[in-house]
Order: structure tokens, then sequence, then C-alpha cells
């Protein structure tokens, strides 16, 4: 029986069970016998991605010496005519599949940063190698917060959520709301980020300074090379100018975002103090015996103290943007542990926080479906980006286009230059370790080498699942795989555990 054959017998019995569209699509799919197949199989090479891009084509290995095709593929032959392509979205909301790679590359190029890695193949110069010697070097855990933008509910363990101040004028504010609240909040009650006053709560101030994350923390890097060459005049006993601490420090750094329940994003950050070779600035050395660890709190944290960002005037407002009085700064003792605690924000979404924001950028038209499962005080965040915008002093920050972040910008994963291996590096290395294992003779392969030449001719046809069936039957597939991970996995520990 040829496949249309067999694709015209699986419509025929869908509709005899009446069965409808997306059922009939799955028994469709299933029942094409070497095509189901052929599709799972694209699935599982496409990473099990939720929203694949479907792409159309063909590609030659081409020997360069003979000028002829060696191997030849093309998606004529293929399910459905298309080639799967794995998004490669770092956002658990959006591709599951593919933000747990993203996050497992991220703990890789966070963990090199702090105990070093070899060269791999694939990973040939400077940029595949991260020394073990930064194991010894001067490493901290910093997490710079948001200021107060007023007061909100807080989780308490014991005590109440906000205890009347001590000074008190009044027991409540200019609107009539109480300004203590005597509850006692667990970690999951709705209540805990939304302000004890909506009206009081400064919401332009609130964006504003999500729009201003991103130069505030450059300037915190500046204003921490300046505190180094203080800090290094008192401990050598001598003036050193910035320009002179630039050729003896060097401080390297790992950064990501995670918002809190009140919407305001702060940052972790894993800094390392490094030392500068004159020679070859690119190599990574230890700093000299006079630069410690408390230097190295010590220059954060009379950076944050200083770096400020003036703020457009809204509302007849001056506003100064400035980090937040809490500042948790702790020396990095287990650097896989370390790695772990920020790769697991670098996937997530204000939307992971904050329940009914979605994940992907939306128009003003959005708010009234938003309405139905956000908070108002997330609702009115929104609200004040939009009418930000329109704001003539406000226009740089393009508040209109990050609503989906409450108006920030910033990277939500980014690193220096000198920290670390790269994530293209290490995607390199998967690649050269896969073309390493290929089957010997194989002109795909080859094309590492450079003994064959892949010339490619692909064309864009879409993004995501062509039918609802389709993408029901792939996520069926995907948690058929994660099941059976987690089963070798718990198989490999119990080898471990018990080798006879």
């Amino acid at each position: 029986m040829s496949r249309d054959q067999e694709r015209a017998r699986a419509d025929r019995l869908a509709r005899l069970a009446g069965l409808g569209p997306v059922l009939a699509g799955m028994v469709r799919r299933v029942q094409d016998g070497e095509g189901w197949r052929a599709w799972a199989g694209q699935v599982e090479h496409a990473g099990h991605c939720a929203h694949p891009v479907r792409i159309t084509g063909r590609a030659d290995a081409v020997d360069p010496a003979a000028g002829e095709a060696v191997a030849s593929f093309s998606t004529d032959g293929g399910p459905d005519g298309v080639l799967l392509v794995a998004c490669g979205d770092r956002r658990a909301a959006v591709c599951p599949s593919c933000a747990d790679r993203y996050r497992a590359d991220t703990w890789h190029v966070i963990a090199a940063g702090l105990r070093g890695r070899e060269p791999s193949p694939g990973m040939a110069g400077a940029g595949g190698r991260v020394p073990g010697s930064v194991a010894g070097h001067p490493v901290v855990l910093a997490t710079f917060t948001a200021p107060g933008f007023g007061a909100v509910h807080r989780a308490s363990e014991g005590g109440p959520c906000r205890s009347l101040p001590a000074r008190a004028g009044r027991m409540v504010c200019s609107h009539g709301t109480p300004v203590a609240c005597g509850k006692r909040h667990d970690g999951d009650d709705p209540q805990v980020g939304k302000p004890l006053c909506p009206d009081c709560y400064d919401y332009a101030g609130h964006v504003l300074w999500h729009g201003a994350v991103p130069d505030l923390w450059r300037r915190t890097v500046i204003y921490t090379g300046r505190a180094l060459a203080r800090l290094a005049s008192e401990r050598l006993g001598r003036r050193v100018t910035v320009r002179a601490v630039r050729d003896l420090l060097r401080v390297s750094y790992v950064k990501v975002a995670e918002y809190q329940r009140r919407g305001a994003v702060h940052l972790h950050v894993i800094a390392r103090l490094d030392g500068v070779d004159p020679g070859d600035r690119d190599r990574l050395v230890a700093p000299p015996g006079w630069a410690d660890v408390a230097l190295l709190e010590a220059a954060l944290r009379d950076a944050a103290k200083r770096a400020a960002v003036p703020l457009p005037e809204v509302g007849s407002r001056l506003r100064t943007a400035r980090w937040g009085s809490q500042l948790d700064i702790t020396a990095v003792n287990d650097p896989a542990r370390a790695a772990a605690y920020l790769s697991k924000y670098a996937t997530k979404t204000a939307g992971d926080v904050l329940a009914g924001l979605p994940a992907r950028r939306f128009g003003r038209g959005a708010l009234a479906r938003l309405s139905l499962k956000t908070s108002a005080h997330v609702l009115r965040l929104v609200a004040t980006c939009f009418r930000l915008a329109e704001h003539p002093d406000c226009g740089c920050f393009r508040f209109d286009a990050y609503p989906h972040t409450l108006g920030f910008r910033g990277h939500f994963a980014s690193k220096s230059r000198r920290y670390s291996l790269t994530l293209r590096t290490l995607r390199a290395a998967r690649r050269a370790w896969r073309m390493a294992r290929a089957a010997a003779g194989d002109p795909w392969a080859a094309a590492a080498e450079g003994s064959t030449v892949i010339v490619r001719d692909w064309r864009y046809l879409g993004s995501g699942w062509a039918g609802a069936g389709d993408a029901q039957l792939a996520a069926t597939l995907a948690k058929e795989h994660v099941a059976a991970r987690a089963h070798a996995d718990i198989a490999t520990v119990a080898r471990w555990w018990d080798p006879g």
C-alpha cells in the first residue's frame, strides 16, 4: 500500500469514527506507517522542540577537488516535505525543551568561569580554554535589588506583614488606606508583592527604573573600577589611578535577571577578580596577593552606592535610578551550586512570577484579555509602559516594545568578555563531538575537517507545528522522552550505588 493510500485509509477511519479535526490529524499521522517513524525521528532530531522552524530545500556535500556532490539531502522525500529545526528559544514558558538545553549550556559557561575548563574538540584557541587557576581567584555572588516604589505586602515568618511605623503620624495614608498590615502571609499568598495602597505606589518610577537598569549596571561596572583604584591606593600606600589599576586588576562577571513578586527586577551577579598580563591582556591570570575577596566586596558595595542614572521628568517629579538598599554579597565556595542557582533564572520570564503576563511582547489591544488573568498591580505596570511610551522624553526607552517585561529591556543573562567561554563556542564543541562520533567516511562529518563543503539551499516555511494534532503528538513524544531520561538517570544511580 502506497503512502497516499495509507493516508486516504486513515482519513476514512477518522470520518467513520466521527473524530474531530485534531484527533483525525493525529490518527492520520500515526497510521502513516513509515511516514510516522520518519516524522517521529524528525521530532527527536529537533530536540522535541515545542515550536520548531519548518524549512524546505536541500543540502549537498561537495568534494572540492572533484567538484561534484558526494552526498545529497532533500526534504522532498521527508514527512510533509519539510525539515524541522529547533527554535532555540531560551524561555521555558515558550519551549521547555530548548530552554532546558539553554539552561544546561548556561550552567557550563558559568561553572567554567569558576573552576576552569580545558579545550575540547572544536574549541581550539583562547576562546575555548579557561585555565583551572581561576578556581583560586577571589569570587563573590552579589544580588543587586530594586529600590522601594511604595509599601507592598510581603511574606513573613512568624510576624505580621507590616507593622505600624514607630513614628507614624496616622494609621492611614492620604487615600484612606491603612499603612500597616497585621496579617501573616506565606510565600504562596497572592497578596504578596501587591501594594498596600496602589494610589501611593510610584508606578511611573517603577517602569522608569526598569528602563534604566542596563545603564545603571554599566555605570556600576565603571564605579567598581574607580573603587578598586581607591582601595588599591590604601592597601599599597601609594596613589593608584583608575588607568593604572586597569593594568593590575580586572573584574569579570556573569549576571542574570530575576523578577520579584512585586514585579521589580533584581540582578544576580557572579563577580571574579582577575589579574592582568600586560603582554597578553586576554590571558586569565591570578590577581596580586593583596587583592582578595574583601577588596572585591568593598569595591562592589562602594559602586552600588555611587551608581546613579538621572531619569526623565514625569508627572512634575524628578527621579534618579539607584540600586536598592539591600545588597547581598557572599563568597562563592561551591561553583556547581552557584552555577545552578544562576542558570535556573536564565530561562525564566516575568510571566513565571507574575501570573497572566505573556512571555512574548504584545500590543495595547491585549490589555482587555490580560485583565481576566492578571492582577491589578501588574495591569497598572503594563498600562504605565504604554502611557510612558507616549511621553516625549521617554522615547529612548521604547516602553511599548517591552510591556511583557514591564519595561525592562536588558539581557536576562549576559557576561563580560573574559569571564568564560561563550555559548557559541560551547555549541561548536557539541557539533564537533557529534561529528567525531559519526560513521567512518561520512561525507557530512568530513565537512568539519574540510574534506567536503556543504552547499545549502533552504527556504523558510513557518514556525510551529502545521496542525494541532501534530502539536499534541509532539508534546506526548516530549513527555515520553523526559520520562525515559529520568528512568535512565535512576538506573545509572542504582548501578553506581549497588554495582552487583
